[in-house]
């Protein structure tokens, strides 16, 4: 047996001390590190009862056009209600209705039109989609889901209930359309550095046991006596 192996089975409680407390650091550095982020991102579709996206001739157009000739439809007021809407969807009325229709929701809410940006000196660049991304984050994937969810609910329930009070015709509204959410998740603990620390701590325990080992001396070794000091003498 090699003398660190002796060392460590001969004080075994030293090296059973050094498993507690690196035990007991990794479990503190744990606790210490954030819990994961999790952001629930819900795609919404401005469109309206004429489903302009499904087709390439406006349905108010009666005109009598060559065969084969394509009308395309507009659009571009849903691409600018897209680009509006976020600001609308992100109101305090908004915040109300949700919270009153489906209760009180935590976390941070973030809202854009897809694919629009804000350059370094702050000019926005409107998105040409007619596509708004919700984005809902919290510590806890449901969590999360339940606020961008019920965000978009609420905003239909009030973009509709503002349409119908300003006489807007049924076949004339804004409508907003749920495309699918997806959860990811970001940050959280790592095991890296508790282990890591861990192990620093059993190690140092071990090396305590050998050089414990090496100051108290073994049974049946003999112990060296320092010789007793001779008297000087003196010579006249």
């Amino acid at each position: 047996m090699s003398p660190t192996l002796h060392a460590l089975v001969r004080f075994w409680w030293i090296v059973a001390a050094g498993v507690v407390a690196g035990a007991a650091v990794g479990v503190a550095l744990v606790a210490q590190q954030p819990s994961p982020l999790y952001t629930a991102s819900e795609n919404v579709l401005v469109t309206s009862p004429s489903a302009p996206y499904l087709r390439t001739v406006p349905t108010a157009t009666k005109t009598k056009r060559p065969v084969g000739s394509t009308i395309q439809t507009d659009t571009q007021a849903l691409v600018n209600a897209a680009n509006l809407y976020p600001l609308l969807i992100q109101s305090e009325a908004v915040a109300k209705l949700r919270e009153a229709r489906y209760g009180p929701a935590r976390g941070t809410l973030t809202v854009a039109a897809l694919a629009s940006s804000t350059n370094t000196f702050g000019v926005y660049h409107p998105s040409p989609l007619p596509v708004i991304t919700v984005k809902a984050s919290a510590h806890g994937p449901a969590v999360a889901k339940k606020l961008a969810v019920d965000t978009v609910k609420a905003f239909n329930v009030w973009i509709v209930g503002r349409q119908k009070a300003s006489g807007i015709p049924a076949s004339q509204r804004i409508a907003v359309e749920r495309l699918g959410v997806r959860i990811r998740s970001t940050g959280g603990s790592s095991p890296g550095l508790p282990l890591f620390a861990g192990f620093i701590v059993l190690l140092g325990f071990c090396g305590l046991a050998v050089v414990a080992d090496r100051l108290r001396p073994r049974r049946g070794e003999p112990v060296e006596e320092s010789a007793p000091a001779r008297p000087h003498r003196h010579v006249a």
